[in-house]
């Protein structure tokens, strides 16, 4: 089996040496591993440092793209190298790299298609600022409500990915790909599990510059991921707020002496909300066209390759 390390890069001139020094080359279970390194516009010594640590492969954005756009091509990539497991490894050497068989022996005795590296299992937070602790498990604990699994760690960048799963992510925002990846393939039905690491936490994280900006795009990536997989259920809930803000309303103005609300205004919400779920209905059936499309394509690339060897 031949597994790729996947590491994107931006400006790690100082610590992705050290990282890639790290990446053991014989692991049980695996013929060979591959390094390959996704440079997002950087403007240091990046790419001349990881070549000369070993890295077997550089692909380069012109521009700095985000890390969810590094990530695709990324995978792209890891495809294009025959990768059989995928292990996405962050540059800066956040997470303990002695854990790598720990994350991958999950895929290969085929137990799960994902495994995710969780840097919380049992709570676990003796490294970690109380603050950032809370936001993680914050959007750890919502897209864990909104696929219906529970996940302790949905931010880690220390993952392991099947031949199967990179084949199948579809990950269409540029800022980071984090919880869309966890979410998509969840919605796919492949399999997700976790496996506990250690992990020494960086302070300067260049994509969290902002707490209230990740969290607003964070969301808006959750919700978008939501609508595309499970419209009926993103606008039916939408819907039922409307419409239950209206007929509650309609209710306490029938109360003789309560507040008076506009009738034309409670009617128009309970209007819109039936017209969202509509939608919903709508969409649902566009985005099934949709994914039917990709999964035949996907076959129909697959059979090429097959009929070419």
């Amino acid at each position: 089996m031949k597994l790729v390390i996947l590491m994107l890069a931006y400006n790690e001139e100082k610590r992705i040496s050290k990282t890639i020094l790290k990446i053991p080359r014989q692991i049980p279970g695996i013929n060979q591993v591959k390094i390959l390194v996704v440079n997002d516009g950087s403007t240091d010594n990046t790419v001349d440092i990881a070549l000369n640590a070993g890295a077997d492969k550089i692909v380069s954005h012109k521009m700095n793209m985000g890390v969810g756009a590094g990530f695709m091509t990324g995978i792209r990539n890891a495809i294009s190298m025959d990768a059989d497991i995928v292990v996405t490894v962050d540059a800066d050497g956040e997470a303990n790299l002695e854990h790598l068989p720990d994350l991958i022996n999950p895929i290969i005795n085929n137990q799960f298609d994902v495994v995710i590296g969780t840097r919380f299992w049992k709570g676990n937070t003796s490294t970690y600022k109380k603050l950032n602790y809370f936001g993680n498990q914050i959007f750890t604990k919502i897209v864990s409500f909104v696929a219906g699994h529970k996940f302790t760690d949905t931010q880690t960048g220390f993952r392991a990915y099947s031949r199967n799963a990179i084949e199948n992510i579809s990950v269409v925002n540029n800022f980071t790909y984090t919880q869309e990846v966890l979410l998509d393939l969840h919605f796919k039905k492949f399999r997700i599990g976790e496996t506990p690491i250690s992990f020494k936490h960086r302070e300067d994280s260049r994509l969290v510059r902002s707490v209230l900006r990740y969290s607003v795009r964070s969301l808006s990536i959750i919700f978008s991921t939501l609508v595309y997989h499970r419209p009926i259920m993103a606008f039916g809930l939408f819907g039922a707020l409307l419409s239950g803000t209206g007929i509650v309303s309609k209710i306490l103005t029938s109360i003789p002496g309560f507040i008076s609300i506009n009738s034309t205004l409670s009617s128009g919400l309970i209007l819109l909300g039936a017209v969202s779920f509509m939608i919903g209905l709508f969409a649902n059936v566009v985005f099934k066209r949709q994914a039917f499309s990709e999964k035949d394509l996907l076959e129909r690339i697959k059979r090429l390759e097959k009929s070419k060897e």
